[in-house]
């Protein structure tokens, strides 16, 4: 792809749903858009069926925590999230947009933005990519076990929420990418299409954002580097729009705020604080010796449940995970009072890990007080601390699902280390450049404009709040097409 047209009007950073579905916004409503993405455009027949660590650094940004116990992941290539996620889309439910900070004790939310101002953004997301509920069919025998778990201790599950078309061939490699026209409906095979068609969007891939900078005459320099590693001197280039959005997603977005601040010396001191991770905890579940074996990841392709059971009380809400991973969680996790390695846990796993090892994904409404900053390179340094909150939110999430499977005969894997519970998923990583009414406690206010800095805008999972206690996809698209409407409105409808 190359740039045929350097006057633009808007600039979008990222290509995911932060980037793509304002970027389809406004070129539809005629706006010249230049997309840049420091990833690769894949084709469908470059995805593979393997989970290897050297193809998986291919496809996501690995991030440690300082601590190195907490793993956090973003995709990198073209379309970002909705290319490499497991196709789970959910409205979040309206009570997380009440939750109030612990130390400003303040709603996290603006007051304008809730799940009713949300819910026009969610359709017409929910419309692009075809996002529909599964019938009971189509859920995969480990989904099924894991409904029935609930089911038989009294408590409900239902079908999830997937993005997926007819193509589909069950294969279990969603999130490594979909190798099958009509499989997965992400943003490149939906909505890009419909962008181009216009007229009005250039594309640049392979291409990084070192800085963001203002210009004297109005707008924003956007400074660039080739990330194409085939060339033997990197590139560079400037372009300049009225208008920018910042849409890499936390890891790329927050780091170059950081990397601009020489730039842009107003930036909020909210900039890399209240970030969250979504709650995120991982566990594994045996189930029952008396239940059909799973078949692992000769299932279906995903596991299709999810349950709502704690939400009302707890906030919290799980799902179990795609069928392949069982192979890896289950090396981790180790029984209670057992050790995670040694003869005794290679023999557990090997006799149950592809029909009784479910791994699941809880998540919750806690408090965001992840941080970061940028390390010597100008990347993203994350800190994670093991809060109060936190280990309530464990204790909480322990005491559930031991009830579950001691009702119903079955067994509680634990797969935290140093003396934790569980393991602290990196997948859902919310915050660090948030929206909020007032400067002190956001980077962006409630339209998604940067304090300070007019046109400048942030429409990625780095605006959210706060923790939404369900998988985040969805509403990061529609906070971002809200964010798309306030800026065409903001300029009377046209560029």
């Amino acid at each position: 792809m190359t740039i045929e047209n350097q006057s633009f009007d808007v600039i979008i950073v990222g290509s995911g749903y932060g980037g793509l579905l304002p970027a389809y916004q406004l070129t539809q409503a005629g706006f010249k858009v230049l997309l840049i993405e420091r990833g690769k455009a894949w084709q469908r027949n470059m995805f593979r069926h393997s989970w290897a660590p050297e193809y998986l650094g291919g496809l996501f940004d690995i991030s440690l925590s300082t601590s190195m116990k907490d793993i956090y992941r973003g995709s990198k290539i073209f379309g970002g999230g909705s290319v490499m996620n497991d196709k789970v889309h959910h409205r979040t439910p309206s009570e997380a947009f009440s939750f109030v900070d612990p130390d400003t004790k303040r709603a996290a939310w603006p007051s304008n933005v809730h799940r009713e101002a949300l819910n026009p953004f969610y359709k017409q997301v929910e419309e692009l990519l075809s996002i529909h509920q599964l019938s009971w069919e189509e859920v995969s025998r480990i989904g099924g076990n894991f409904a029935r778990m609930f089911a038989d201790a009294g408590l409900s599950c239902d079908r999830n929420n997937f993005n997926v078309g007819t193509g589909c061939v069950h294969c279990g490699f969603c999130e490594a990418g979909c190798q099958f026209p009509g499989g997965k409906l992400n943003l490149v095979s939906e909505v890009f299409h419909l962008a181009l068609e216009t007229g009005n969007l250039e594309v640049k891939v392979e291409t990084s954002v070192k800085t963001v900078a203002p210009v004297r005459s109005g707008g924003y320099e956007v400074h660039c580097i080739s990330s194409d590693k085939s060339y033997k001197a990197p590139a560079t280039s400037t372009f300049t729009a009225p208008r920018v959005i910042l849409a890499a997603g936390p890891i790329g977005t927050v780091p170059l705020l950081f990397r601009s601040k020489a730039h842009l010396p107003k930036l909020s001191s909210a900039l890399g604080k209240w970030i969250s991770n979504n709650g995120d905890m991982n566990f594994i579940l045996r189930t029952p010796d008396s239940y059909p074996d799973h078949l692992g990841f000769r299932s279906a392709t995903s596991t299709g449940v999810m349950t709502y059971a704690f939400w009302d009380e707890h906030h919290i809400t799980m799902h179990p995970g795609m069928a392949p991973i069982p192979v890896f969680a289950g090396v981790d996790a180790r029984r209670e009072g057992g050790l995670a390695w040694g003869l005794e846990h290679k023999h557990f796993v090997k006799k149950n890990v592809v029909n009784r090892l479910i791994p699941v994904n809880a998540m919750g409404v806690v408090p965001a007080e992840i941080k970061m900053e940028i390390d010597h390179d100008g990347n993203a340094k994350i800190h994670h601390p093991r809060t109060k909150a936190l280990e309530e939110h464990a204790n909480i999430l322990y005491r559930l699902m031991k009830g579950v499977c001691q009702t119903v005969g079955g067994e509680l894997l634990i797969t935290g280390i140093d003396g934790e519970l569980f393991d602290m998923g990196g997948n859902h990583i919310l915050g660090g450049a948030r929206m909020s009414e007032q400067k002190s406690t956001g980077v962006v206010n409630p339209s998604g404009e940067v304090f300070d800095y007019p046109g400048l805008y942030v429409s990625d999972a780095s605006s959210i709040p706060g923790s939404l206690g369900i998988n985040p996809a969805l509403t990061i698209g529609a906070n971002a097409m809200r964010i798309g409407h306030e800026l065409i409105r903001s300029v009377g409808g046209k560029p």
